[in-house]
C-alpha cells in the first residue's frame, strides 16, 4: 500500500456520513457529507449505498481511482463481519460495511470504530505522536474514546475498547441510555444526552412541580447558556460534573498523558463544556494535558484514510 497516493475515507455517524478522497500526508482533495438514510432498519443497504454513491460521485469529479478505502464508524462493530451491530444510536440491527463496498469498488477495505480511527488521525496528523499514551475523547450523538499507547493503538477483543459512553457516572438521576441501561455517560453528555439530562435535572429542581421543557434541544440548552440563561448556565454546573466524572474514569482506566476532545458539543462551546468539565477531575492519578482537536471534527475521516494506506500492517 506504500506507493499509493490516494485513498477513499469514510467517517459514518448515527447522524451524518462524510466521505473523503485523501492523499497520504492527509490532505483532503475532495469531501461529501450528507445525512444518514432514514431508512436504514432491516440489512442496512441504504446506508451502505449511499455511501458508494457518495464515493463514485468523487471519482468521478475529480477523475481519481481509490486504491483502498478506509471506513471509520460508529459502533459497536464486528469486526468478523466487517459491519455495525446492535447500535443503540443508529436503530439497525446491522450494517454491512466492509465487504459490500470492497466487492462494489474492487479494492481492499478497512474498517475501524470512530473513535479509533479519531485517535489514528489525530496520533498521525494532529500533533499527538509525541504523547506516550493519548485518548482521543468525542462528545457527539454518543461518546465514546480511542486510544494509542507507546504507538500501537488499543482495539480490545472485538474492536470495541474505548466504548466509555456506557460508563456509569451517575446514580441518582437514572436518566435511561439509548442502549436500555441507566446512569451512562453518553445519556447525560452527548448531544442525543444533554436534553434527556436536562429534563431529569430540572424535574428534580422543581420538585416535579414545574414545566418539563422536554422540546429543548442540546444546541438551545447551551445557546441558552452562552447568553446568559440562569437556569441552563445553573444546568451546566451539574453537566460538568458529570463529564468530569467521565473524564477522571478515563484517565484511571487508561493513564493518559494527553487527553483530546473532539465533537461538536464540545468543538461548538469550548470553554461552556470543555473548560467546565476539566475542572471537575478527581485528581487520583495526574491530571493529562487536555486540548480540543486541531483537525476540525476531521480526525475519523482522516485517521479512516490512515488505516487505509497502512492496511497491510493494521490487519
Amino acid at each position: 500500500m506504500e506507493g499509493n497516493l490516494h485513498v477513499a475515507a469514510i467517517d459514518l455517524g448515527a447522524t451524518n456520513i462524510r466521505t473523503g478522497l485523501i492523499c497520504k500526508d492527509g490532505t483532503v482533495i475532495s469531501f461529501r457529507s450528507a445525512e444518514v438514510p432514514g431508512n436504514t432498519c432491516t440489512d442496512g443497504s441504504a446506508v451502505t449505498g449511499k455511501i458508494a454513491a457518495m464515493i463514485s460521485s468523487m471519482e468521478k469529479e475529480t477523475g481519481i481511482t481509490s486504491s483502498a478505502i478506509g471506513i471509520s464508524t460508529a459502533g459497536p462493530v464486528d469486526q468478523k463481519t466487517g459491519s455495525v451491530v446492535g447500535s443503540p444510536n443508529m436503530h439497525c440491527p446491522q450494517i454491512l460495511l466492509r465487504e459490500p463496498l470492497a466487492d462494489y469498488f474492487r479494492v481492499p477495505a478497512i474498517m475501524l470504530s470512530d473513535c479509533k480511527a479519531g485517535v489514528l488521525g489525530e496520533y498521525l496528523y494532529g500533533g499527538a505522536a509525541s504523547a506516550h499514551t493519548v485518548a482521543y475523547l468525542t462528545f457527539s450523538t454518543g461518546i465514546g474514546c480511542g486510544v494509542i499507547s507507546n504507538g500501537s493503538l488499543l482495539p480490545g477483543a472485538d474492536g470495541n475498547a474505548g466504548e466509555v459512553g456506557h460508563l456509569t457516572v451517575d446514580t441518582s438521576y437514572s436518566v435511561v441510555c439509548n442502549c436500555g441501561g441507566e446512569g451512562h455517560w453518553e445519556a447525560y453528555a452527548s448531544g442525543a444526552g444533554i436534553p434527556k439530562f436536562f429534563h431529569a435535572w430540572h424535574a428534580k429542581k422543581c420538585g416535579g412541580h414545574c414545566p418539563a421543557k422536554v422540546d429543548l434541544s442540546a444546541r438551545q440548552i447551551l445557546q441558552a447558556a452562552e447568553t446568559g440563561s440562569p437556569l441552563c448556565l445553573e444546568f451546566t454546573e451539574e453537566l460538568a460534573k458529570i463529564n468530569g466524572c467521565g473524564l477522571s474514569a478515563v484517565i484511571v482506566s487508561y493513564n493518559p498523558d494527553l487527553i483530546i476532545l473532539d465533537g461538536p458539543v464540545v468543538r461548538n462551546y469550548p470553554s461552556l463544556v470543555a473548560g467546565k468539565m476539566a475542572g471537575c477531575i478527581e485528581r487520583y492519578l495526574r491530571v493529562p494535558e487536555i486540548q480540543l482537536t486541531r483537525l476540525e471534527g476531521r480526525a475519523p475521516l482522516i485517521g479512516a484514510a490512515a488505516a487505509a494506506f497502512r492496511i497491510g500492517a493494521l490487519r
